[in-house]
C-alpha cells in the first residue's frame, strides 16, 4: 500500500508539472505493476488529452468498480465539457449516493444545471455544497455568477444556515471572534436559533469568557428544554462555581440520554466532591456498565472505595 501511495504521488507531481511522458510511464510501469485495474484506467483517463478518450477510460474504471467515487465526479466533468449534461448529471448523481456530503459533486451537478439553464437547480445545489463547506469558495464564486446573470431570490433560509455553518467552521478551525461574528449574522435571520446560541456558547467558553457562555447556553436551554449537550456544557462551566446547579445539568442531560457517559462520569465528579460517595459509586458503576474499558471511572471508583468507604 505504501508503494501504491509513493506511486500516485509521483504521478500528480508529474501532472503538477505538467510532465504527461513521466505520468504516463509511471503508470505504465508502475502504478500497472502495484495498483487494481479500475485505478489503472482511472489515471490513464487523468492523462488523456482527448475528452472522449477520458470518458472511455473512467468508464472502464467503473465498469470495473461500480463504487468509484471519483471516477463517477471526473466522468461527469467530462460529459459536461462534451455537452452531455443528462449524463454529466446522471454521474453527479451517483458520486453523491456513494457520498451525500460530497460538496464538490454539489457544485459541479449546479454548474451542469446552469448551463441546462435549470437556474433554480443550481442554486440549490450551490447552496448545499456551501452548507457542506462553507468556505468554498468555487461554489461561493458560482452562486454569485449565477446571481449576476439571473435576477432570483435566494432561499429563505439558506442565510440563517450559512453563517451558522460558518460560525461552526471558524469554531473548529480555532477562529473564535470570527465564530462569534458569524453566528451574531445568523440570529438576525432567526434570533430564535438554539444552535446559533449553543455555538456561542462554545465560543465563548473557549475563549475562557464564562458568563457569557453561560448566558447563551441558558438562552438555548430556553429555546429548546430538550438541548442535551447544552445542560451538558452548562454544568461543566459551573461544576467549581456552582456545583449543585452543575449537577441539575448533568442529571438533566443523562434523564435525556440515559447512555450520555461523560454525564454519568461528571455526575459521580460533583457527588464525589459533595461527599455523596455511595450515590458517586452508583454512578461511576453506570459508567462502567457502559464503557467497560473506562480507565477514569476505574480509578475514580478505586479512590472513593479506598480513601471515603473503608
Amino acid at each position: 500500500m505504501k508503494d501504491k501511495n509513493k506511486i500516485i504521488n509521483k504521478i500528480y507531481n508529474a501532472l503538477n508539472a505538467n510532465d504527461f511522458d513521466s505520468a504516463r510511464k509511471i503508470i505504465e510501469n508502475d502504478l500497472k505493476r502495484v495498483g487494481s485495474k479500475d485505478e489503472y484506467y482511472f489515471y490513464l483517463a487523468l492523462i488523456a488529452e482527448n475528452k472522449e478518450k477520458k470518458e472511455e477510460l473512467y468508464s472502464k474504471a467503473i465498469e470495473i468498480n461500480p463504487e468509484f467515487l471519483d471516477a463517477y465526479l471526473n466522468r461527469g466533468l467530462v460529459k459536461n465539457e462534451l455537452g452531455d449534461y443528462d449524463g454529466s448529471i446522471q454521474d453527479y448523481d451517483k458520486a453523491l449516493e456513494l457520498d451525500p456530503k460530497f460538496a464538490l459533486a454539489y457544485n459541479n451537478r449546479g454548474y451542469t444545471k446552469y448551463k441546462k439553464q435549470d437556474y433554480k437547480g443550481a442554486l440549490d445545489d450551490y447552496n448545499r455544497a456551501i452548507l457542506l463547506n462553507p468556505k468554498f469558495q468555487m461554489a461561493l464564486d458560482n452562486k454569485a455568477a449565477l446571481f449576476l446573470d439571473v435576477c432570483m431570490e435566494d432561499d429563505k433560509d439558506f442565510s440563517e444556515k450559512f453563517y451558522l455553518s460558518l460560525g461552526i467552521s471558524n469554531i473548529n478551525s480555532g477562529e473564535l471572534p470570527e465564530a462569534i461574528s458569524n453566528l451574531d449574522e445568523c440570529l438576525k435571520f432567526n434570533d430564535k436559533s438554539e444552535l446559533c446560541y449553543f455555538y456561542k456558547g462554545i465560543a465563548y467558553q473557549s475563549l475562557g469568557k464564562d458568563d457569557e457562555a453561560y448566558e447563551n447556553y441558558t438562552k438555548a436551554i430556553e429555546l429548546n428544554k430538550n438541548m442535551i449537550d447544552a445542560y451538558y456544557n452548562r454544568g461543566q462551566l459551573i461544576i467549581k462555581t456552582n456545583p449543585k446547579q452543575a449537577l441539575d445539568d448533568f442529571v438533566t442531560a443523562v434523564a435525556l440520554d440515559s447512555k450520555f457517559v461523560d454525564a454519568y462520569y461528571a455526575i459521580a465528579v460533583v457527588q464525589k466532591e459533595l461527599g455523596h460517595y455511595e450515590d458517586a459509586i452508583k454512578n461511576l458503576d453506570k459508567v462502567i456498565e457502559l464503557e467497560p474499558h473506562a480507565v477514569n471511572a476505574k480509578a475514580l471508583k478505586k479512590l472513593i472505595m479506598q480513601k471515603y468507604l473503608k
